[in-house]
């Protein structure tokens, strides 16, 4: 077994020597959600006069649920999130901001332009009185409040291995969403999302149903104080930071905290900004629901921490006991710090299996994540991701070791490209090396 906490000690002293080399993102919802402070525009519609509420009238977080339906992140966009993804995030492409006449709405000296640095604060930026689904050109033709919501997420991926060997070149559809939101009233939101599987054996004697994925189906009663919420049906739990990268070790070798993996039951979230707590109760494992690949069970997990402008931490705990087969628990912290243009986000986690056999003894594995964003102008984000396992620290040298670089290129509007190189290392084995290619269209 390796040193464990050398290598995460190794993993921070990397991020910290990027940071120092860089010209002083991207991969992950997460870099959004932190770098989305630097975007003051996207929340508080600057310079267009915004009125500034209470902390517990405000819907503003720097969450996932800042900019989508789904609590724990993924899926449709609300507004908020597709203003910030046309206005902010591409090189090309109309901004709904300038529909907006400034002239309008700003007060008489108000600054043009809103920041926020770590260790300066916010400057040039004023409240105003104007309520924000008030300013309704300022958001183009995005509909600032909808009762009905349609969009959508396709991946498309490209993993063409660099060394002879048994692993051939793939493209493959990575994923194809549709979303639908319903608000029949102001605090209830009605939510699903489906799919259709990428691959999947024997389809020669395949169904319809066989080929749909249901992923998250829930109700959920939200604008709470204090951006509370309550949602109860099918959804993904919260557990560490959540990316669209299904690969990462502190998915995949954790198994059961998977990106692809949502349960049955109830979960409550306070969302403001800066403490937060969301939790949640569930049940899994029903074989009849289209793509449900978890084991039978009955579970629970709770993340809670604090989110400030320049930087956020947080713990995570979940547990789940299978009705036929072992038991799982794991615990972890995440953590990010906005240096912009420099965004980093890290997290580490720790398995414990307790077998049901008297024959298999308990095992416990560590996973290991790092990520530095370099957002070098508008729509190009360069990367640099490090994570590691341990998967069973009972045996030595079977750790796993990643390294990846990367471009992310947004060009135009609902667009993204993201170039990546990856080598890895398993403990005795030599490197192998691929180059991936992802094509992301979403609306």
């Amino acid at each position: 077994m390796i040193n464990w906490m050398e290598r995460g000690l190794w993993g921070v002293v990397a991020v910290i020597g990027l940071w120092v080399l860089a010209p002083q993102q991207a991969d992950a919802t997460p870099i959004y959600s932190i770098r989305s402070v630097n975007a003051c525009d996207t929340c508080h519609i600057e310079p267009l006069g915004w009125a500034n509420p209470d902390m517990a009238d405000r819907f503003c977080t720097l969450d996932c649920n800042g900019c989508h339906y789904s609590p724990t992140g993924g899926g449709l966009r609300t507004p908020t999130g597709q203003y910030y993804g046309e206005q902010v995030l591409s090189m090309f492409g109309e901004r709904p901001g300038d529909f907006a006449d400034p002239e309008k709405y700003r007060p008489e000296g108000y600054p043009k332009k809103g920041r926020y640095r770590l260790g300066e604060g916010f400057s040039g930026w004023w409240a105003g009185n104007i309520p924000m689904r008030d300013i309704t050109d300022r958001f183009g033709d995005i509909d600032p409040d909808p009762k009905f919501k349609v969009g959508f997420d396709a991946r498309i991926a490209t993993v063409a291995p660099l060394e002879d060997g048994d692993r051939e070149l793939a493209v493959f559809p990575m994923q194809a969403d549709l979303h639908v939101m319903g608000r029949p009233v102001n605090n209830l939101v009605l939510y699903s999302s489906l799919g259709l599987k990428g691959r999947k054996e024997g389809l020669e004697d395949a169904e319809a149903l066989d080929y749909l994925i249901v992923r998250e189906v829930f109700a959920k009663l939200d604008r709470l104080p204090n951006n509370s919420y309550i949602r109860v049906g099918r959804f993904t739990p919260p557990f560490g930071w959540r990316q669209p990268d299904h690969t990462i070790l502190v998915r995949t070798g954790a198994d059961f905290i998977n990106n692809e993996y949502q349960v049955y039951g109830i979960e409550g979230g306070y969302n403001p900004n800066y403490f937060f707590a969301n939790a949640a109760a569930f049940y899994q494992g029903l074989d009849a629901w289209p793509g449900d690949l978890g084991d039978e069970g009955f579970g629970g997990a709770l993340t809670t921490g604090y989110r400030d402008l320049g930087w956020q931490a947080f713990g995570s705990l979940k547990g789940l006991s299978r009705t036929d087969g072992p038991s799982d628990v794991a615990v972890g912290a995440g953590w990010g710090l906005n240096l912009y243009p420099v965004t980093y986000i890290g997290e580490m986690d720790f398995k414990r299996t307790f077998s049901d056999n008297d024959n298999i003894d308990d095992s416990s594995g560590i996973f290991a994540y790092h990520e530095v964003d370099w957002l070098i102008t508008r729509g190009l984000t360069g990367l640099v991701k490090y994570d590691w396992q341990d998967p069973n620290l009972t045996f030595k040298d079977d750790h796993f070791d990643r390294y990846t670089v990367g471009l992310r290129l947004e060009p135009y509007t609902f667009t993204q490209l993201d170039l990546q190189y990856r080598t890895s290392f398993l403990a005795g084995d030599s490197a192998t090396s691929e180059v991936i290619i992802i094509l992301h269209g979403w609306m």
